[in-house]
């Protein structure tokens, strides 16, 4: 089984509005990325709110996510990436962790990294965690197995999944994917004028 969480609890603060309600086409943010999840290959999607959660709340109110609210969202990343991890159903093999500000994320990217993932059952240690690439970068999101539960629980907030990957190193599998999507994400203006023009 494969759990996803959708980070969706900041604030948005370099944006200058809160992101997870921008609209795209005929959706926003956060219903893009939930609707993409909920096309793929994971089996259970959680979606981490905070700052102003009962309007991200609105907005998947109509499809089938569990909505975790992370009450330390102020506290960085790290607390949602805890929230979500502690949610995620007990028979979950890995989850998918997925940024809210990415929503052209498709389901071929999230089911590409499963995948691979699965491609690597046979030797868990060998992929505990698989990131996308495109070109030699490497993006988001990013598929960490459970065995990694405990560690992910008790990261040091300030250095977060960084600190859980790094010590890992030689278990990371890197996936090419044939969209520079793993590379975008939208943190001020500039960022969504140009995805609006996409």
């Amino acid at each position: 089984m494969i759990a996803a969480i959708l980070l969706a609890a900041g604030e948005s603060r370099r944006m200058g509005d809160f992101k997870q309600l921008l609209r795209l086409g005929d959706k926003t943010f956060v219903e893009h990325c939930v609707d993409n999840l909920l096309a793929s290959a994971v089996d259970q999607v959680i979606v981490v709110t905070g700052h102003r959660e009962a309007e991200v709340r609105r907005a998947v109110a109509n499809r089938p996510v569990d909505i975790v609210h992370n009450a330390e969202y102020k506290s960085g990343m790290a607390t949602s990436i805890k929230s979500g991890v502690r949610y995620a159903s007990d028979r979950a093999d890995a989850c998918v962790i997925s940024l809210v500000d990415q929503p052209r994320i498709d389901t071929a990217v999230v089911d590409c990294l499963i995948r691979a993932y699965k491609d690597g059952a046979s030797d868990r240690n060998n992929s505990l965690i698989v990131l996308p690439t495109y070109g030699d970068k490497t993006g988001h999101p990013i598929l960490v197995d459970l065995l990694l539960r405990e560690e992910i629980l008790a990261m040091d907030p300030e250095s977060g999944l960084r600190q859980v990957v790094q010590a890992h190193s030689g278990a990371i599998k890197r996936v090419p994917v044939s969209s520079m999507s793993v590379l975008e994400d939208c943190d001020v203006p500039e960022d969504y004028e140009r995805l609006l023009k996409q």
